[in-house]
């Protein structure tokens, strides 16, 4: 199973360990957030504007820091 997933995000895992600490961190912030926005349910209006702002500051956050450059498609 691990190797599996090694081929699979091989890539990805070379590129995310080249990070450093910050880069990292804003990286796991936006992949929290991107989870997040889908279990939000329109129950409550408040709340969903909330994740959807949070969201918008994660995205924020990845494109100031993060080099995009190195990702293949």
């Amino acid at each position: 199973m691990k190797s599996e997933l090694i081929v699979l995000f091989g890539d990805q895992l070379r590129w995310f360990i080249h990070l450093n600490w910050k880069q990292r961190l804003c990286v796991l912030y936006f992949c929290l957030n991107f989870c997040l926005i889908f279990s939000v349910s329109e129950d409550n209006l408040l709340w969903a504007l909330f994740v959807v702002l949070n969201f918008g500051a994660s995205v924020r956050l990845l494109k100031r820091h993060v080099p995009l450059n190195d990702l293949e498609d």
